[in-house]
């Protein structure tokens, strides 16, 4: 019997969500850094992160259960850039020279997001998928100041990952708005494919007691190459349809 009154209270309770429910939809778009995180880079005194930023647009559907509590799906088009300077000692009785290189990539991006809006704020996390499209690594040791042995075969082309996010709503009438906000992506798989990374040092060119001398399942994880976003995103929402319920008991989706 509580077991009965549990499930009528919980499809009550969705019945109430749906109710007071509605549909939007919106683009948006972003800026900001972007860097591609390997401890042992970090620890190498002979290799400087550059400042590298990158943009990123798309669009987004959301489901709104009321006023508060909301879930977005969004589709990006986006990447990550990194940009590099380097020092190497070709002779042992010269003195080491400098040189850049840089790793980027282009993706797309889904993010199921739950929201939760409150007093002209609001707060997302939810689950990042990329996909990437194409990658490239640049290097000026170089002639051609391409690494052209590097491509897709040499990253792990499915990413995943969390994503978090904060902002405000700036303006808007009834049933349309725009907010702005700040929006930081984790991506927690490794960049590079530890198979065809042991032989040549990626993603960097150095060869690291990490994937040089572990391939596969054996790598450490601390050898991984995680990508890291941070960017401020503008988005503007239009309030598309909102769910009724007809005369005869169904729930219609009517448009605004």
């Amino acid at each position: 019997m509580k077991k009965l009154v549990l499930i009528l209270i919980l499809f009550s309770s969705i019945n109430v969500y749906w109710s007071q429910g509605w549909v939007d939809i919106g683009v948006k778009g972003g800026w900001g850094p972007t860097f591609l995180f390997n401890q042992k880079v970090f620890d190498d005194s002979r290799y400087n992160h550059e400042f590298t930023a990158r943009g990123t647009f798309g669009g987004k559907i959301g489901l709104n259960f009321n006023m508060n509590h909301e879930v977005t799906f969004d589709f990006m088009v986006g990447g990550m850039n990194q940009n590099f300077g380097y020092s190497m000692m070709l002779d042992s009785s010269a003195s080491a020279n400098s040189y850049t290189s840089s790793i980027n990539y282009q993706s797309f991006d889904f993010l199921l997001m739950y929201r939760n809006n409150s007093e002209g704020k609001y707060f997302e996390v939810g689950p990042i998928l990329s996909s990437v499209r194409s990658v490239e690594r640049g290097d000026s040791f170089f002639l051609s100041g391409n690494d052209a042995g590097f491509g897709m075969d040499d990253i792990n082309k499915l990413q995943y990952g969390v994503s978090l996010g904060f902002g405000a709503y700036f303006m808007g009438t009834d049933n349309f708005g725009i907010t702005g906000g700040l929006r930081i992506s984790y991506m927690m798989s490794d960049l590079i494919n530890n198979a065809n990374a042991t032989g040549e040092g990626y993603p960097f060119g150095q060869h690291y007691v990490t994937y040089s001398s572990l391939s596969g399942s054996a790598a450490p994880t601390s050898s991984a190459s995680h990508p890291l976003l941070i960017q401020l995103v503008f988005e503007a929402n239009l309030d598309f349809a909102y769910l009724a319920k007809a005369n005869c008991g169904r729930r219609k989706l009517l448009m605004f």
